[in-house]
């Protein structure tokens, strides 16, 4: 990516976030309608990946 398309999109988040008052849980709810509506607007696919759960050898005990 060039700098002016990285340098939009910065631009454009900014915007987002000034909008939502720069308020972490508006902008968070922001999102959240977007992919709603992106969702049931039916041109997207989406992957809903379930959580991993940590494989026995990477958890560590506390003895």
């Amino acid at each position: 990516m060039s700098d002016y398309e990285i340098d939009e999109i910065r631009r454009i988040r900014h915007q987002i976030s000034a909008e939502h008052d720069h308020d972490l849980r508006k902008v968070a709810d922001y999102y959240r309608n977007v992919e709603q509506e992106l969702r049931q607007s039916g041109r997207y696919k989406f992957i809903d990946e379930q959580p991993q759960q940590p494989h026995p050898d990477n958890i560590i005990s506390a003895t």
